[in-house]
């Protein structure tokens, strides 16, 4: 994982990770389609740069942001039943088509700061 010290946090993720179990039920072979499959996402957080930023920052930084907003745009199109997902968008989003295109359950797990100070994020 890739981290760098943020305004928020001094050991802030800068990389999603993404870990696919797929698991099979006693019986049955490896050679079947798995009987479950779980996909765990931990998402690096959106930041905020300075219009001046540049560099190897900023581009990271418009990377996340990009990963993110396809995500999002991929949820919003489930939420409103489109025709069309917009999976292809980035890589995650491509890894985890095979999710959005099950008959799956979500859940989300947010870690969010009750200092005051990061109202704002």
């Amino acid at each position: 994982r890739s981290t760098r010290s943020t305004v928020f946090n001094a050991t802030s993720s800068r990389s999603h990770s993404l870990v696919i179990v797929h698991a099979h039920l006693p019986g049955t072979s490896a050679a079947d389609e798995p009987s479950l499959r779980l996909a765990f996402v931990d998402l690096a957080g959106s930041e905020r740069l300075p219009a001046e930023a540049g560099g190897a920052v900023a581009e990271e930084s418009r990377h996340i942001n990009l990963s993110l907003s396809s995500l999002g745009s991929v949820i919003h199109a489930l939420r409103h039943r489109a025709n069309h997902l917009p999976y292809r968008a980035c890589l995650m989003t491509r890894l985890l088509e095979p999710f959005f295109k099950a008959s799956g359950r979500v859940l989300l797990c947010v870690c969010i700061s009750p200092e005051r100070r990061h109202a704002q994020e």
